[in-house]
């Protein structure tokens, strides 16, 4: 049987005032809040971090469709796919844990984390970015360095 997820309510987007406090940055985060029946006063948890722009989430997947299409060892992924298995080969982005695996011993799973960009902060999807063009320099294009691969991937679903 499968676990049911529970679907998560987007982030709200809040505005720091002149005077210090938090508001609602646009109206989907105030509606939000009213759905979740936040009144003047409430007490709330929160992880407060500046979100990534969407831009940085289509870099991202243009540069795991650049080696869909241009690396063999992709075939039969989508972008989301490749970026989750960079994670993986490189370990950077993932939680590890130590398993007993038959025949192996102990051996070590990694786990991505997301890169959405509501759930990751700039710096840490920018270390996690460069980290990946390194390995692709590495293990895949050895002659090119990591501007020629951010702007071949600029380049992606440009052409029309």
């Amino acid at each position: 049987m499968r676990a049911v997820k529970r679907k998560r309510s987007p982030a709200l987007m809040l505005r720091v005032t002149k005077d210090g406090n938090f508001e609602p940055a646009d109206e989907i985060s105030r509606q939000v809040c009213r759905r979740r029946k936040f009144r003047v006063g409430d007490i709330l948890a929160a992880d407060l971090r500046k979100p990534r722009s969407l831009v940085q989430w289509g870099r991202a997947h243009r540069l795991g469709q650049l080696l869909l299409e241009n690396t063999d060892d992709f075939i039969g992924m989508d972008a989301h796919r490749v970026l989750k298995r960079l994670q993986v080969e490189t370990g950077i982005g993932c939680d590890e844990m130590p398993i007993k695996a038959p025949g192996l011993g102990m051996v070590i799973y990694r786990i991505p984390r997301t890169m959405a960009f509501d759930q990751m902060e700039e710096g840490e999807f920018q270390e996690i970015y460069g980290g990946f063009c390194q390995h692709i320099i590495a293990t895949y294009w050895p002659a090119l360095t990591e501007d020629e691969i951010d702007q071949m991937a600029g380049l992606v679903g440009s052409a029309a």
